[in-house]
């Protein structure tokens, strides 16, 4: 299809490259202001790599090796080595899942840019940018309404309470974000918010934590009975 159309002169394409930019660099400063592994400079130059390689596929290459899609999948699988170093383990949780969609996403703007869909990208952007910064601050609420709850633990540092936390919750079908920790000399102080498991199974986990030997506190604490 692409061979019966007129091809595209050099100025549109650097138009096209500039629009797989903006739309990289749109996604890339809500990375940055979060403070991700991946910020403004990576998700620009990840559309801007992935429109260049479409566009020297598309349209550098003359007749029947001119294939386009075949271009564009090795972008996406080439995508998958950034994303990858995007993620980080820690313990039993792994953070960076958000940042590594969003690089996929910029190499999508890169390829549909590159490609001339101009109403497409920039529909794709917009969507992709209320995604990032609507969608975060609705999930404990619709995703995991049953419950939510903070929690200060104070426990002896150098031990394993956390990780008994983060398994314990996930083992009741809820999820737990960290928030701070910080310690005093041989005790630690964590901040944690969990949601997502009902309050009965969350005040029983909360009292089993609590005859742990090395708990000090925790707040709220749980009731009992």
């Amino acid at each position: 299809m692409l061979g019966a159309m007129t091809p595209p002169t050099e100025l549109e394409l650097i138009a096209r490259l500039a629009l797989a930019v903006a739309l990289g660099a749109v996604l890339g400063l809500e990375r940055e202001t979060r403070h991700k592994t991946a910020g403004l400079r990576t998700h620009t130059l990840v559309a801007l790599g992935a429109a260049l390689f479409t566009i020297a596929g598309a349209f550098a290459v003359v007749g029947v090796q001119n294939d386009p899609s075949r271009v564009a999948a090795q972008v996406v699988t080439g995508i998958g080595f950034i994303g990858a170093g995007a993620m980080i383990r820690s313990g039993v949780t792994i953070t960076g899942i958000t940042t590594a969609a969003t690089l996929w996403v910029a190499a999508a703007f890169g390829v549909a840019a590159a490609l001339g869909l101009y109403l497409v990208s920039v529909a794709a952007g917009a969507m992709a940018l209320i995604v990032v910064l609507a969608f975060g601050p609705l999930k404990p609420y619709v995703l995991f309404a049953r419950s939510r709850r903070r929690l200060d633990i104070s426990h002896v540092a150098g031990h394993d309470i956390l990780d008994a936390l983060i398994s314990q919750v996930g083992d009741s079908g809820g999820r737990l974000s960290v928030i701070e920790t910080s310690d005093e000399d041989d005790m630690r102080r964590t901040s944690v918010v969990v949601w997502g498991i009902t309050a009965p199974q969350l005040n029983n986990l909360l009292r089993r934590l609590a005859d742990h030997a090395d708990v000090i506190e925790i707040s709220p604490p749980p009731p009992t009975g």
